[in-house]
Formats: structure tokens, C-alpha cells, sequence
């Protein structure tokens, strides 16, 4: 049933998008919480179908929700999260910069300056697809690591356009990548967190397969991916956890947390396991006091099973696309801020130019009015 719904979601907001586009950014954001509450009001048993969710949820949780508001509320998220980054689509930055609560942007900062990159930890709680969005804005070099993104912003998906030695495209992965595919881009991270780069990635990858580690996950045991931890131990990338949430009139909250190291000695099964508790700690931390920012989780059918879809033909990526770009080319960075493309990667290359005048940088952190989440 949820799936069936996730593609009504898609269709409606291919429909309604253009015209939400012309409206306020935040009359637009009420917008689409009221459809999210229209789906509990005339849809047959949606409303019955969310309660019972959260319920079970809180149940498996132990915490002691009211499953009737939580489901209004995670209704009136879903539209919100579906629409991704496509209201802020040609919007200038200091028009989007005020959207942004950013905190613990000087940890970040602080662990680019370690010259090793940064593994941004990331999840699908809240507008995970915001961060890289705001990312992007503010100037950092990022690759992504997963799935590619789909219906984002052209100004996402122009940065995910980069090819060559540092680019995005091996990265990304889904689950019909072959064990060949998988091994290449997890050596493609390495290289592009040795010149000290972000790579987002996801804790909350459920994976099925023997080199995954089980861990209770919202009451749940299931098989999640261990891939970010055998990066961090083989590279010394620091690992920063970072959230986004969305609030009812528009505003993001995007939070970085203290970074950890991981040992090199954490590669092995056995001992990794605990740092993908960790992570999967700080996400079910993050539900419990912002449960309407859950997303999909409380809807997540088990994994607990190989994966049934037939391998990808061997050498699909191999095959040449018309008008394809060069695989010779090197990497290039357009400056968001400036008319000239940036080449320098290494160590030092977090920004794409360095930091201007606090004073015309509207994506400097400015005084939060809320004190940052723990």
C-alpha cells in the first residue's frame, strides 16, 4: 500500500509543482502540508493506516507518542520531503540562505582542515536531500554515495554532472550494482577522500548480505551496510554526523555533530558493528524527539532476505552513452558564487575559493534563536 501511495505522491506533485513554484516559498511549504492532510481526510483508511504505523512504531520504541497527532503531523511532512529541493529551484542564495538553521558548520570546517576528507554521515530522516543542496550553496566540494537522487533541482543535479579522476558518477550505486561495480566505487571514495574531499553517505542502508552487520534499528533487527566504516578505517577520513529537518513553515534545521575517528583496526566485521550502532543510535535519537520528520521509516517493510531482482548486465557502465562526456576529463567545479570554474583538489579544497567577507556571505552561520539539538 505505501508504495502504491509513494507513486500517487509523485504523480500529484508532478502536476501541482509548477504552479507551487510561482507562489511564496512559504506559502508554498503550507501548501503542501495541507494536500498531506487532505490524503488522511479522503483517502479511505490512510488515516487508520498512519496511525497504525506511528503506533506500532512507539510501541517498538517504547515511547509514549500520540499516534493521532504524529500521524497528522508525518502527513503533513510527506508532501514536503517528496518535493525534495524543487521550491528553492532558481532561487537566489540570499533568498535561500535565511531558510537554513545551521549549526556545528565550524565542526565540519574543523574536520576538512585535517587534510584526510570527511565522510559526511548522513540518513533519510528529515530533508536529507537539503543538506547537499545547502552544501553545494555554501561552496563545498561533495560527492554522494548511493542511489542517485531522483527529481531534484537542476542546480543539484548540474553537480552531480562531474566526470574524470575526482568525479560523482562512481559513485553512484543502487542495489543491481555488481560486486565488481560495488568494489570500484568504494576504491573511488578512498581516492577522493584522500584528496580531502566530503563523501555523504548514508548510515541507514539496509543490506543483506554476509559482510553486513545486524543491528536493532526502531525495535528491528535487520542487516545494515558497513561500508561507511570499513572507509573511514581504511582512509582516517573524519566521520561528521549531520541531520535536516524541515519545520512547518519552511525552515531547515541542519546540524553537524562532534566528528569521530574510527580505527584502522574497525575493517574487520566483528569490529565495526559498534560504530554502525553508533550511527544508527544517533538517527533512532533524532526520531524519538522529532518523530513526524520520519519519513518512510515507520512504513519500512524487512529486509531480511537476498535481494530477488535479477544482476545488472555485466558492463552496462562500460558501454559508451551518446553524448557522453570524456572519461579523460578531469574534474572541474563550478564556482555557485563566480563565473570561473575551480581545478584545485587536494587537502585544502573543502571550498571551491576562499572564505569572502563574512559580510556578503549570507551562508556564514549567523546566532541560532534554538539552542542545537542533542
Amino acid at each position: 500500500m505505501h508504495r502504491r501511495w509513494m507513486l500517487v505522491h509523485k504523480i500529484v506533485l508532478q502536476a501541482v509543482l509548477p504552479v507551487l513554484r510561482r507562489m511564496p516559498y512559504r506559502l508554498a511549504v503550507r501548501a503542501l502540508g495541507v494536500m498531506g492532510r487532505l490524503d488522511l481526510m479522503v483517502v479511505p483508511g490512510q488515516a487508520k493506516y498512519y496511525e497504525s504505523a506511528v503506533a506500532d512504531g512507539a510501541r517498538r520504541l517504547g515511547c509514549a507518542w500520540d499516534a493521532r497527532a504524529v500521524s497528522r503531523a508525518l502527513a503533513r511532512q510527506t508532501y514536503r520531503w517528496r518535493t525534495r529541493d524543487l521550491l528553492l529551484e532558481g532561487r537566489a542564495d540570499d533568498r535561500v540562505a535565511p531558510l537554513f538553521v545551521v549549526s556545528g558548520r565550524e565542526r565540519l570546517d574543523e574536520a576538512l582542515a585535517l587534510g584526510k576528507g570527511v565522510i559526511l554521515l548522513a540518513n533519510h530522516f528529515g530533508a536529507h536531500v537539503l543538506m547537499t543542496h545547502w552544501l553545494f550553496r555554501a561552496g563545498y566540494v561533495l560527492r554522494w554515495f548511493g542511489e542517485r537522487p531522483r527529481n531534484v533541482s537542476t542546480f543539484l543535479a548540474r553537480h552531480f554532472e562531474t566526470d574524470g579522476r575526482l568525479g560523482q558518477a562512481p559513485l553512484f550505486v543502487s542495489r543491481t550494482t555488481t560486486p565488481a561495480e560495488a568494489a570500484s566505487a568504494i576504491a573511488h571514495a578512498a581516492r577522493l577522500l584522500n584528496a580531502g574531499l566530503i563523501v555523504k553517505m548514508a548510515c541507514d542502508v539496509r543490506w543483506p548480505d554476509a559482510k553486513a552487520s545486524r543491528m536493532t534499528f526502531l525495535g528491528r533487527e535487520e542487516p545494515f551496510s558497513t561500508t561507511w566504516v570499513n572507509l573511514a578505517a581504511l582512509t582516517g577520513a573524519a566521520v561528521v554526523p549531520a541531520f535536516c529537518r524541515m519545520d512547518d513553515d519552511g525552515t531547515f534545521h541542519l546540524d553537524f555533530l562532534d566528528p569521530v575517528h574510527v580505527p584502522h583496526d574497525a575493517r574487520r566485521a566483528e569490529d565495526a558493528a559498534p560504530w554502525v550502532r553508533r550511527g544508527l543510535d544517533l538517527l533512532e535519537a533524532r526520531i524519538r524527539l522529532h518523530p513526524e520528520q520520519s519519513n518512510d521509516y515507520f512504513f519500512w517493510e524487512p529486509v531480511d532476505s537476498p535481494d530477488k531482482r535479477p544482476p545488472a548486465p555485466r558492463g552496462r557502465r562500460d558501454a559508451p552513452r551518446s553524448g557522453a562526456r570524456s572519461p579523460r576529463r578531469e574534474v572541474v567545479e563550478h564556482d555557485p558564487r563566480g563565473d570561473r570554474d575551480v581545478e584545485r583538489l587536494g587537502p585544502r579544497a573543502h571550498r571551491d575559493r576562499d572564505p569572502p567577507v563574512a559580510a556578503r556571505d549570507p551562508f556564514r552561520p549567523q546566532p541560532s534563536p534554538l539552542a542545537p539539538e542533542e
